[in-house]
């Protein structure tokens, strides 16, 4: 099974301090710049995991945008597709405490809001011949429902992003097979949509239950150390987080996505490709960055069978 990813390319800088970070003074810290954007993570986390994958998204006409392609290309991405936009390149800057925790971060992801139908060759063998999509709340709702229609029988996943843009994706809820979100993102979408007495914002599982009653096939619910809360039309499990001595959050998320439809791709359920996501996200956390070099499948394998083990 090939996979394609549609959002967003960000040129991310990553400041690691060493000392806590405080308002109004300098910290000395350690910088590093790398290809960012949910998109951009969850594909490149996919190249290490499940090769093939396609990008879709948009970079500038600037040199940001050069060093961001070619350095995609170097990972084994297809990037083809990737519209060449008159906006800059999008930005991210994340500030992290010396124990890994995000202590602030900015973006400018104004070239991904400039996304129209049509910027996107859907038609481009490149993402025609993928069988499963992943979408990301980044991209405007015109280009989301281009999408969702034109996914036919494909898988088609999505992410929700933040609890500002996840309601971007709630017209097209009733065409995702698989729905990834935290629990304030799933009741900000829930708010979009439901009829009734929505869930308590604390309650993951209910929140995953009423997402599915709204057409998702299959809803993951994250809560930070919390159980992962997984629905389907059929079941409801609470997944566990197992410790990790976290070195950098960045791209724990994306990870966690990534795992998650890698091991679709190799045909398990979502109950066991779930519990890959999650062993992907604590590989990712123990190393330096979104897709780090060490998140490998053997090492998905390693971590999944560690904590399932008595002593973990």
């Amino acid at each position: 099974m090939t996979l394609a990813a549609f959002g967003a390319i960000h040129l991310d800088t990553l400041a690691d301090a060493q000392r806590a970070i405080l308002r109004d003074t300098s910290t000395p810290a350690r910088l590093t710049t790398r290809p960012g954007g949910v998109a951009a993570n969850v594909a490149r986390a996919l190249a290490r995991l499940s090769p093939p994958c396609a990008l879709a998204g948009a970079v500038g006409r600037d040199s940001d945008g050069d060093v961001l392609l070619a350095s995609l290309r170097a990972e084994g991405i297809d990037v083809s597709t990737v519209h060449r936009s008159d906006h800059p390149t999008g930005r991210y800057l994340a500030l992290h405490d010396p124990d890994g925790g995000l202590a602030a971060a900015v973006v400018d992801g104004a070239i991904t809001d400039a996304l129209r139908p049509g910027d996107i060759d859907i038609a481009h063998p490149a993402l025609a011949e993928a069988d499963l999509w992943f979408i990301e709340a980044n991209l405007p709702q015109p280009v989301l429902g281009q999408i969702a229609a034109a996914a036919g029988h494909r898988l088609l996943a999505a992410d929700a992003v933040s609890i500002a843009k996840a309601p971007r994706l709630a017209e097209v809820l009733d065409r995702l097979d698989i729905l990834f979100c935290n629990r304030l993102e799933g009741a900000a979408l829930l708010g979009q949509r439901h009829a009734g007495p929505a869930p308590a914002p604390e309650d993951a599982l209910a929140i995953a239950s009423a997402l599915v009653a709204l057409g998702v096939g299959a809803c993951l619910v994250s809560d930070g150390p919390a159980p992962l809360a997984l629905a389907t039309a059929g079941a409801c499990l609470s997944l566990a987080v197992a410790p990790v001595a976290v070195r950098d959050v960045t791209g724990a998320g994306d990870a966690l996505i990534a795992g998650t439809l890698a091991a679709r791709a190799r045909g398990w359920d979502i109950g066991d490709a779930a519990r890959a996501g999650l062993a992907a996200a604590r590989v990712t956390v123990q190393a330096q960055g979104a897709a780090p070099v060490t998140l490998t499948w053997d090492a998905v394998l390693g971590e999944s069978a560690a904590a399932a083990s008595p002593t973990a």
